[in-house]
């Protein structure tokens, strides 16, 4: 299975609990994509060290890459089971072996969709955010590549991602979600100031979720896909099989497109002055007037 029978690939990407779940799952109910449950491919065993401006494997990627396409109900090509088998070696190793690690996972999920017999596919796992230069190099010139950022505002982010983590591994507390939403921004806007000729989409839930139709009818327009009427009807049907059974905080996929109930009641007047206190909302502005500039430049050109 090679790369040439991909047309398009579609990363959505974002600071955990902003909507990503919501943009995927709309975007998967089109007929000319496909889409998974999250990958964590290169989030989860690449990692970003200082000084170095690519990441290095450190992990096996291996029982990973077989548990998603379990998940999936697609059989591991025959082709990639051999070359998986080769990073079970000693971990001190991998770095040496990071881009073809890498390269092997983005012919994976090539493999995948071509196993359902798509030429698009949409990857959605929030953390990839960081890995945008490289999935940019790993992909190359030669197919399509577009990363959709969503974006939500702050402090429900705070609350809702503080509230999620507690069935993780690890729990975050305040000041965590908050960084954590300010370095996602950071990325984003530093994209969205490389203007409209880039790979990049800029989606913020509030307008998503109170003008789905138009929203939905630019962000499938800069992606290169027609706009389908019954789009939202396939919605409903094809959310769930992108969600594990163990992502419960995700129960709501599937249903009508409106905001979700937001998690700051849970928060005390206390927590939600420490979260302020390091939520950066001028760079949320900034990000807003950017993407906004971006995307009126894109639909003009």
């Amino acid at each position: 299975m090679t790369a040439t029978a991909i047309e398009k690939r579609i990363f959505v990407v974002g600071v955990p609990r902003s909507g990503t779940t919501l943009v995927q799952s709309l975007l998967a109910a089109h007929r000319g994509v496909t889409s998974f449950t999250e990958s964590h491919f290169f989030s989860r065993h690449f990692r970003l060290l200082p000084g170095l401006d690519r990441p290095v494997l450190t992990r096996d990627p291996g029982p990973r890459a077989r548990e998603f396409l379990a998940e999936n109900e697609i059989d591991l090509p025959a082709d990639l089971e051999p070359l998986l088998e080769t990073f079970r070696g000693p971990r001190l190793l991998l770095a040496h072996r990071t881009e073809e690690a890498a390269r092997l996972l983005l012919r994976l999920l090539d493999a995948a969709a071509v196993a359902r017999g798509e030429s698009t596919w949409i990857e959605k796992t929030p953390r990839h955010l960081c890995y945008l230069p490289w999935l940019e190099h790993l992909c190359g010139t030669q197919t399509p590549l577009h990363f959709v950022h969503v974006i939500r505002e702050g402090l429900p982010v705070v609350a809702s991602l503080h509230e999620a983590s507690k069935q993780w591994e690890r729990a975050y507390d305040l000041e965590t979600c908050a960084r954590r939403w300010n370095e996602g921004l950071a990325i984003s806007l530093d994209r969205a100031a490389q203007g409209p000729g880039h790979r990049d989409h800029f989606v913020f839930y509030e307008e998503l979720t109170a003008a789905p139709d138009r929203v939905l009818r630019n962000l499938l327009a800069g992606l290169g896909l027609r706009w389908e009427d019954d789009l939202f009807e396939r919605y409903a049907a094809s959310s769930p099989r992108l969600v594990t059974r163990a992502e419960t905080w995700k129960a709501q996929v599937g249903q009508r497109v409106s905001a979700a109930g937001s998690k700051e009641h849970l928060l005390s007047a206390e927590q939600k002055r420490r979260a302020l206190h390091v939520l950066d909302l001028d760079r949320y502005q900034k990000l807003r007037e950017r993407a906004r500039r971006s995307e009126s430049a894109r639909a003009d050109a």
